[in-house]
């Protein structure tokens, strides 16, 4: 059942010459958008003691309401909303600046947002967020006033009052029933919260209700505008966002050579896996070549595999990079796969299998390659969780791309897990072994394993076997396998696979500064000692030392 809610909104001017407050909201028709980004209801406040008050509450909420939308739908509602109040809070601020004038613009701002069976809000200033919820009414958000006497009507946080906003964030369970107000500081100031309390159980209506509130607070004396916005949650929907229908489509089964998939003729197996099967094929009409994923015949009738091969399409639509395969629209399928252009070309993996060994400037190349696509997933809040050589696939014009989607996560999309650690052991990162979650420096960690495995055919801390829990003391330094590598590709190496997530990087666009400035600008970082880099090749040269000097002693000793 998808989420139902009803929506009542009311202003008044009152005995103010204009009206300075602004609300709306949005309740989107298409039922994707409404699954992924869910519907929001803004109230504004413009701050009376500027000369643009209203203009200020007014494009706060206008941009909201349009741009939130026009975030990715892979973003947690907390960071689409704080993106976009930062935006505007720069635009006003930056009108301010421009203008000269007094007071600027200025505004609070409250937004709900509610979907699926949760809730979230931003808050900044003193609107306010009511939530009534049986018989009891609770005050969601706090004024951001200073609570020295006196000076509790002025604002110490707002949109358009400094150059960094910080906006509240918060979020809740959804119950049927609920009724949220989301309502402005004319309104509870005078009318308080009893009688609030008692003006949202009075009316069903949504809409009578609001029109109430602001009745009754000019008519208990308030001076300013009154502004009120009222929700009712009549059904709560499902907890996951819906991908598309084709998890209730057959399974193509196994396909040899000739066959024919819908629109495609396969040529041939590309791989088998666990749970995936990888054809090629040429499509009928243009004759480009894709390459299919699909279930194994087995995990036929399993739901919660259909929608992690569903996710995984899902992910590669929504990356515009050319570092990922390109995903062909499939409205009219018959069969539960999904189909991505095919390139002639080898993994990585398969390079060093087939004995090629990689130059650090090769193996930097490709690292600088992963880094950049790793950048534009990680833009839209996508971890990949199991990045290596396998999954790393170079085409016959050079071009690399970043494969197999199927077990990244993203905030917005809650897909079961299939194994209780998604990835490969001996790439995965130090805290994923102790049930930690997924995250940028866990894939960087990746990428710093496979950079180390490029190099030398090892891994940091030794090959890990499946369902092992190992115990992780300090990486080995990749310049005891490859002597030849500069000391500034060691540094970025060891910051990327620290034993600590808090030590490696923050950012693949921050690695990637350090891969490509290289020898220019390297990282400052200790120089291990030779006995620490190398062991059995240290102690010869401390025994040969003393050597020297003992016979300098028995030199010095029979001169006298």
């Amino acid at each position: 059942m998808p989420l139902t809610l009803h929506f009542g909104y009311a202003t008044a001017t009152g005995p103010r010459e204009r009206n300075e407050d602004y609300g709306g909201f949005v309740e989107p028709a298409d039922a994707q958008l409404a699954a992924t980004k869910g519907m929001l209801a803004v109230v504004a406040d413009g701050v009376s003691g500027g000369v643009h008050g209203r203009e200020a509450a007014e494009t706060a909420v206008r941009n909201l309401l349009a741009d939130y939308y026009a975030t990715p739908d892979t973003w947690e509602i907390p960071h689409a909303l704080g993106t976009v109040l930062s935006a505007i809070n720069r635009w006003l601020t930056g009108q301010t600046a421009s203008r000269h004038e007094a007071g600027g613009m200025a505004t609070t701002l409250t937004a709900l947002v509610l979907r699926g069976h949760r809730f979230h809000y931003a808050h900044v200033g003193d609107s306010r967020l009511y939530r009534l919820r049986g018989e009891a009414l609770q005050q969601l958000t706090t004024d951001h006033v200073w609570e020295t006497p006196g000076m509790s009507h002025v604002l110490k946080r707002a949109l358009g009052l400094d150059t960094h906003v910080r906006p509240d964030f918060g979020d809740g369970e959804l119950a049927a029933g609920d009724v949220f107000l989301v309502v402005c500081d004319g309104v509870w100031e005078p009318l308080g919260q009893l009688e609030l309390h008692t003006l949202l159980k009075l009316h069903d209506s949504p809409q009578r209700t609001a029109a109430a509130l602001v009745e009754a607070a000019h008519a208990r004396g308030g001076q300013d505008n009154a502004t009120a916005l009222v929700v009712r949650v009549v059904a709560v929907g499902e907890a996951e966002a819906p991908l598309i229908d084709a998890h209730e489509l057959p399974l193509p089964g196994k396909l040899q050579p000739g066959a024919r998939l819908d629109d495609f003729i396969i040529e041939g197996e590309l791989h088998s896996g666990r749970d995936t099967l990888i054809y090629r094929a040429r499509h009928a009409t243009p004759g480009q070549r894709w390459a299919l994923k699909t279930l194994q015949p087995v995990l036929a009738g399993d739901a919660d595999a259909a929608c992690r091969l569903l996710a995984e399409e899902w992910f590669l639509k929504r990356v515009h990079s050319h570092y990922f395969p390109d995903v062909l629209p499939l409205p009219g399928r018959n069969f539960l796969y999904f189909a991505v252009r095919y390139f002639e070309g080898a993994t990585l993996q398969d390079k060093l299998d087939a004995g090629q060994h990689f130059s650090a400037v090769e193996a930097v190349t490709l690292a600088i390659r992963v880094l950049k696509g790793l950048a534009a997933l990680h833009r839209l809040d996508i971890v990949h969780r199991d990045l290596k050589p396998a999954n790393l696939h170079v085409d016959g014009d050079g071009k690399l791309r970043i494969l197999d989607l199927g077990v990244a996560r993203c905030p917005t999309l809650d897909v079961r897990e299939a194994y209780a650690q998604p990835g490969t052991p001996s790439f995965m990162a130090p805290e994923l072994f102790d049930g930690a979650e997924a995250s940028v420096r866990s894939d960087l960690y990746a990428v710093g394993a496979t950079l180390y495995h490029l190099l030398t055919r090892r891994y940091p801390y030794g090959e890990i076997e499946p369902f092992q829990h190992p115990r992780f003391g300090e990486p080995v330094p990749p310049v005891r396998h490859r002597p030849d590598l500069p000391p500034w590709l060691e540094n970025v190496i060891l910051k990327a696979v620290a034993r600590d997530p808090a030590q490696r990087f923050e950012t693949a666009e921050e690695m990637l500064l350090a891969l490509e400035r290289g020898e220019a600008n390297p990282l400052l970082r200790r120089r291990m000692p030779l006995i620490e880099r190398s062991p059995a090749g240290a102690w010869p040269l401390v025994a040969t030392i003393s050597i020297i000097f003992n016979l300098l002693l028995l030199f010095l000793l029979v001169a006298s």
